[in-house]
């Protein structure tokens, strides 16, 4: 099957992108926005960039940012069976998706209809959530065409960001391999996302950094260790003091404590089971 695959930088993009490569199925084209370039070559300033992985594996690469006529020019130059798309942040025009014969697909990482959106992993992590990956159609609205295909992720505790995502990426390239399968045997089955149990998040803002002992202690050190790639302080009140907290050290579910206690340079913090225990750089009389 010839293939216009459709990313960015990441494991997100690059994960399904080698998966494919090692296939019998062709990557005719890939397409970014805007690639970097010096002297015609493509360059990158941030590591794992797909435009630069799929330059160094002779894949022709189109600049998406030119105005549409001109990339539906380019595609001329193939024959496009299906689109797949994977942490690609902008809408695909209509005249776009209508090139593949088969459809336009696109992977994201959260177990849709829930966590629509651009920040699916913070989300899921924010709210205990379970997580997970889902390849669905391409339609108008972000993330709400049909789903084609879709896998639960269990992680382990204290998972980092970039972890989290490489482990998402590694089901979704296994997945779109199914996909392409039944694709070619006339068997995908598209299910509608249910409307009553849809969400969307926005990208996290400042407040969504703040701490809810609501939580077990164990969701929230996942949580931390998760987002702590964001570079945000963690915010976090006890009584008439509010501390900075910098980063999650352990969780203890067999003590429990009234209110927070400062041993160090580390603060334990009661929760809804156990006890959170983070490092905190401020804390300030409110």
């Amino acid at each position: 099957m010839n293939i216009l695959y459709i990313g960015s930088a990441g494991a997100l993009s690059l994960l399904p992108f080698r998966k494919l490569r090692s296939s019998e199925h062709v990557i005719s084209a890939v397409g970014v926005f805007n690639p970097i370039t010096i002297d015609n070559r493509i360059i990158a300033l941030e590591n794992e960039s797909l435009a630069l992985a799929a330059n160094q594996s002779g894949v022709p690469v189109m600049d998406l940012s030119q105005p549409v006529a001109e990339i539906i020019a380019q595609c001329s130059n193939y024959h496009i069976d299906v689109i797949l798309m994977s942490c690609y942040g902008k809408r695909l025009q209509a005249e776009i998706i209508e090139l593949a014969e088969k459809g336009c697909y696109n992977m994201h990482p959260s177990l849709l209809p829930r966590f629509r959106g651009p920040e699916p992993v913070f989300w899921q992590m924010k709210q205990a959530s379970d997580m997970g990956v889902s390849w669905h159609q391409v339609e108008h609205d972000f993330d709400a065409g049909p789903v084609v295909a879709q896998q639960q992720v269990v992680l382990d505790d204290g998972a980092g960001y970039s972890e989290i995502c490489l482990q998402l990426a590694g089901y979704g390239a296994n997945l779109v391999m199914r996909l392409l399968s039944e694709l070619e045997n006339d068997q995908l089955e598209l299910i509608p996302q249910d409307p009553d149990i849809a969400s969307y998040n926005p990208y996290p803002a400042k407040k969504d950094f703040i701490i809810d002992d609501n939580l077990t202690a164990r969701q929230l050190y996942n949580f931390m260790r998760a987002t702590h790639a964001f570079a945000q302080p963690y915010r976090y009140k006890s009584g008439n003091l509010l501390f900075y907290l910098d980063e999650a050290l352990d969780f203890e579910n067999n003590i429990t404590l009234e209110t927070a206690e400062i041993q160090g340079d580390k603060l334990y913090i009661p929760c809804n089971e156990g006890v959170l225990i983070a490092s905190y750089t401020d804390k300030m009389i409110i």
